[in-house]
């Protein structure tokens, strides 16, 4: 996504004060490497006694990555990965604490590695690939805890890790032993806070080959069978100085090849290649300490030592998946097989993109989009409880906000792209949604009342440039719009949405959060002129677009006809007439979504709301046309960037992934009817062609809600219902009245014809 944008420019950000150490940090100093050191990947070692048994806390800022290592042992879980996680450090520097079991006087060694990550992304070298090219600063490390970092306790080498770049990939030579050490020298303080991260990006499963494919005397292709986010290791043996070069991909050549393409994750004539150099000591293993990467195929070009010499040998492959550590919230299966297959790709979609932020794709983007992080929410609360990657979205977003209230698309915004990709209200609205939809989820309102003042801001920049007479006053800026839409569309012509209709929903819906944000927080004024606001932004939209005599706004797709309707801006008198249209135009592409990933979440939210889940289904379950079944026909693992897989596009996108939340609160019927689910209702639709579903969600507060159906003879449909402590549900069937419900589990019976 968003590839054509591709941009060398950091962004401007306002000077700060230096951080001054503290607390577990004090009596510490900013270290580096000296100038003529010129390692590529650091390696700083220190030793130090232990003054008593038991856990003792070492704390670590490693600018831009670090791995770290106690006694030659991975320090922590060794599990962890990405630390100490991805931040604008111009205004807050992330640190990880560590307590490792230690014995009382007791010596101990030390080693911390610098890589570059996000906070460093320089030009990688002719025919590899980056995103863009920009700084934050130079590697530099401060360590507290019981253990302080200084000039003089402190010494620094070269470590194996030659090369390491976060979309180029890291390059080991593990020739590299036994590097003179110099002294560690002071570095410049980042302007940044100093902040503990939220939460880590940790290695999860090991994925073994499914398939090792010879595509040449000097090459293999490995499948892993998945698509995810993963970090390569290889073992491999052969002569000193022979390499193994690792490049990657989602998809082959062509069908039946052994070759691979990067087409797909949008590299173009550069590639993401990582180099491991071989020392000449039996087996050997590789593995990258810094870059991880979105991929299913892994190519191994085999190179000798000297040329016409001796290859070296794969002995072993694996892909370790990466993701960030949050709690599984939910699960959901049915009859259905496809649609369970489904929810499988949305699943790993997910998975690949929540790291230190929710990434576009984890290959040739890694960045924040901000439109995914609130249009798409849902479907990720379903199913994960990951409340702090969302309250560290909010951080990034008001650390990327600009002084006139703008907040980019991208956050933290490491790279400053131009015209609606960097300012479209359906990606920055997340500083506005985020706040309110976790307070709806989960009952906390602590982002709203720490971000209310980001909040307003950016909705002040909105309403500044909605007032340009060309399209009329409280008609909103158009960005980028429904993007991708039109990538389904089946047999009718797309009918684009104008780009300005969604961006003034969104000034609308922005307009009516705020107006119960400020109520919560007791500023009646300020909600009284957002509702004022709202009434005049829903005036200039029904003007500008709604055409009475067809029903239907703009060009009548499916995009501003169920974007209206969700969002309130449609009259509910005429509602039944503008769902006819959004069915028609369905029926008429052949049960075909045209909606782009802007509208389709609201394009599930009308259709299942008013009664037509059985379009969903037909659209969902159809495999001939471009949608999920199509994705799966063509052999995704992952959710498409475009519903019609096209190959050149991205093939592990979690923003088209929001049928997962039909999956939960149609076909199961789990609706939260109050902040946290406190109160909730449950309304699961018997669409005929299924004959069962279950589904689960955990709650904020630790309870879980169960909900599944069963179809028996004779018509009967047995459904279960599980409701956790402290709140309670009110179950809706068909041919009975509503029933309330307590803690506990309950079995309901419903005849149907």
């Amino acid at each position: 996504m968003h590839s054509a944008m591709f941009a060398a420019l950091l962004a401007i950000a306002a000077p700060v004060q230096p951080q001054c150490p503290g607390g577990l940090f004090d009596g510490s100093a900013w270290i580096a490497q000296p100038k003529g050191l010129a390692a590529a990947a650091p390696r700083f070692t220190t030793a130090f006694r232990a003054e008593a048994d038991g856990p003792a806390e070492i704390a670590i800022c490693g600018l831009g990555q670090y791995v770290a290592s106690l006694d030659g042992k991975p320090l922590g879980r060794g599990d962890e990965f990405n630390l100490p996680g991805w931040t604008r450090t111009s205004k807050t520097c992330f640190y990880n604490v560590f307590r490792p079991v230690l014995k009382a006087g007791e010596k101990y060694s030390l080693e911390i590695v610098l890589g570059d990550g996000m906070y460093n992304v320089p030009h990688p070298g002719k025919g590899l690939y980056t995103k863009f090219v920009g700084s934050e600063g130079g590697k530099k490390l401060l360590v507290g805890g019981i253990v302080k970092s200084s000039v003089e306790g402190w010494m620094v080498a070269p470590s194996e890790v030659v090369r390491t770049h976060v979309y180029a990939g890291d390059d080991v030579d593990h020739r590299v032993e036994n590097s003179p050490m110099v002294r560690a020298v002071a570095a410049e303080p980042p302007r940044g806070k100093l902040q503990e991260a939220p939460f880590v990006c940790r290695l999860m499963e090991t994925m073994r080959p499914v398939k090792v494919m010879r595509a040449a005397v000097d090459e293999l292709t490995v499948d892993f069978g998945q698509n995810a986010a993963y970090v390569p290791s290889v073992v491999v043996k052969g002569p000193r100085s022979s390499r193994v070069e690792l490049e990657f991909s989602e998809i082959p050549l062509g069908e039946g090849e052994t070759r691979i393409t990067a087409k797909s994750s949008g590299y173009g004539n550069a590639v993401t290649r990582c180099v491991f150099t071989l020392a000449g000591n039996g087996e050997e293993r590789f593995s990258t300490p810094f870059f991880y990467c979105g991929f299913r195929y892994m190519r191994l070009r085999l190179v000798p030592a000297v040329e016409g010499g001796e290859l070296p040998g794969l002995v072993s492959a694996e892909a370790r998946v990466v993701m960030a550590d949050v709690p599984r919230a939910g699960s959901f299966k049915c009859s259905d097989e496809l649609f369970n297959k489904i929810h499988d790709i949305c699943w790993w979609a997910q998975r690949s993109n929540m790291q230190s932020v929710f990434t576009d794709c984890p290959h040739r983007e890694k960045l924040g989009w901000q439109e995914q992080d609130h249009i798409h929410a849902e479907q990720i609360r379903w199913g994960w409880n990951a409340d702090a990657m969302f309250a560290k979205t909010c951080m990034d977003l008001a650390d990327s906000q600009l002084e006139s209230g703008l907040c980019p698309d991208i956050a933290p915004e490491y790279t400053v792209f131009e015209g609606g990709f960097r300012d479209s209200i359906e990606w920055g609205s997340s500083i506005v949604q985020i706040p309110w939809q976790q307070y709806e989820w989960s009952g906390d309102d602590s982002l709203i009342r720490k971000h209310y003042t980001n909040m307003v801001a950016y909705h002040r920049y909105v309403r500044s440039r909605a007032n340009d007479p060309r399209r009329g006053r409280f008609i909103a800026h158009g960005g980028l719009g429904d993007w991708y839409e039109g990538t389904g569309g089946g047999d009718k012509k797309p009918l684009k949405t104008p780009r300005e209709l969604p961006a003034t929903v969104f000034y609308y819906m922005n307009a009516e959060v705020l107006a119960k944000c400020a109520e919560m927080l007791g500023r009646k004024g300020e909600a009284d002129e957002f509702r004022r606001e709202a009434g005049e932004i829903k005036k200039a939209f029904n003007d500008r677009w709604w055409h009475p005599e067809s029903a239907s706004y703009a060009s009548n797709s499916q995009t501003a006809n169920a974007m209206a309707l969700a969002s309130g801006l449609a009259d509910r008198m005429y509602a039944d007439a503008i769902v006819s249209n959004i069915v028609a135009d369905v029926r008429e592409r052949g049960n075909a979504v045209a909606a782009g990933e802007i509208g389709y979440p609201y394009l599930l939210k009308v259709l299942s709301e008013y009664g037509r889940s059985d379009v969903v289904f037909d659209m969902t379950s159809d495999s001939t046309k471009p949608g999920y079944g199509y994705m799966i026909a063509k052999g995704n693992t992952t959710c498409h960037e475009a519903w019609n897989a096209n190959p050149a596009d991205s093939h592990n996108h979690f923003m088209m992934a929001d049928i997962v939340n039909w999956f939960y609160g149609s076909l199961a019927g789990i609706r939260p009817t109050s902040p946290g689910f406190k109160t909730f209702d449950v309304e699961p639709q018997f669409l005929p062609k299924l004959d069962w579903v279950e589904a689960r969600h955990k709650i904020a507060s630790g309870g879980e809600i169960r909900v599944g159906w069963r179809r028996g003879t004779r018509g009967a449909i047995s459904v279960d219902v599980v409701v956790p402590e402290g709140t309670k549900a009110t179950v809706r069937l068909p041919g009975k009245p509503a029933e309330e419900q307590g803690p506990g589990g309950r079995q309901y019976s419903v005849l149907t014809r």
